[in-house]
């Protein structure tokens, strides 16, 4: 019998250590995409056997990745941001929870660059798969107008296995809507983006030795965080900052439709890469630009996002 999508489900959970799968405890997430896969490269034998037929094929080493795809409820989207980001603290208050989410100065592991996840993927047929060891490498929050607030995370893991589906229990707590935004650059409004994205990547790299499954999750480069985007061209003052070459505050804040959900992002140097209002027809100039989140020297960070919901927090489970 043929699955449907609609009936599959994405679950989570962050492990103790690397290696150990979490089995229990996992939170279901509602994704718009699951694309996760198990892959065998294959090794073709390059002796020839006195024939035009193909020589002998052996399993090589095998991968565990993908990306997932979801709208960015106010308690899923935890998950994503500490396996890409990386988690600092949570601070509990009455009917609320603040979390900080900020670029990690360390790697969990010698194993590991991230906070290892365990994903369960059902597709609506038989068992389900359970891919362990998953580390964060991608993360786009893209918002643009009459849009939710959505994201795609990619992940890099270590091991699969296949277990009964779980019936899975979704949070709830309405989306983050394009109309719920505000924000400002260098102290000034800003009303006039058409749309962002804010790309993060961790330039992660499975490491094989002694196995065919990947013994380490490492760094190859540097954490790059990259903003794209499009705004209405309704004065200099941007297209003065980026032939400055300027490094100026940047805040995003997405009010919640529920209380007290809320997500702050915070760029303490927003520096533009490009810059290019063009006349692109008889309607409304706009400039499309990219630009870099640098790093800041006061405050340790390129980067700061506050989420606040009423999750108590986003740890594994003998930490909890």
């Amino acid at each position: 019998m043929s699955g449907y999508g609609m009936l599959g489900h994405v679950m989570v959970g962050f492990q103790n250590s690397f290696g150990t799968a979490l089995t229990s405890s996992m939170e279901a997430i509602a994704v718009t995409e699951a694309g996760l896969v198990k892959g065998i490269e294959q090794i073709t034998e390059a002796g020839m056997y006195s024939r035009f037929a193909e020589s002998p094929y052996h399993d090589g080493i095998q991968s565990f990745e993908g990306d997932i795809a979801a709208e960015a409820n106010p308690i899923s989207i935890g998950y994503f941001l500490k396996s890409v980001i990386g988690y600092t603290q949570t601070q509990s208050d009455t009917g609320q929870n603040v979390h900080t989410f900020k670029p990690r100065t360390a790697d969990f592991d010698e194993f590991v660059a991230c906070d290892p996840l365990t994903i369960e993927q059902y597709l609506n047929v038989g068992s389900a798969g359970l891919f362990s060891d998953m580390c964060g490498n991608t993360l786009a929050l893209n918002v643009a107008n009459g849009e939710l607030l959505d994201l795609t995370a990619g992940f890099i893991g270590g091991g699969f296995t296949r277990k009964s589906a779980a019936s899975p229990v979704y949070p709830t707590g309405s989306p983050f809507k394009w109309d719920q935004m505000s924000g400002s650059f260098n102290g000034e409004d800003i009303r006039d983006i058409t749309d962002l994205t804010i790309n993060f990547n961790n330039n992660l790299e499975a490491i094989y030795t002694d196995s065919n499954v990947p013994r380490k999750i490492k760094r190859t480069a540097m954490q790059v965080i990259e903003l794209t985007g499009t705004i209405i061209f309704q004065s200099h003052s941007y297209w003065q900052a980026y032939e400055a070459g300027s490094e100026l505050p940047f805040v995003l804040n997405f009010a919640g439709i529920q209380s007290p959900n809320n997500i702050k992002i915070d760029i303490p140097k927003f520096r533009f890469k490009s810059y290019e209002p063009v006349i692109a027809g008889p309607g409304i100039v706009e400039a499309s630009f990219t630009a870099g989140a640098m790093f800041d020297t006061a405050s340790n960070t390129a980067l700061e996002i506050t989420l606040t919901n009423t999750q108590i927090g986003y740890l594994a489970p003998n930490l909890s």
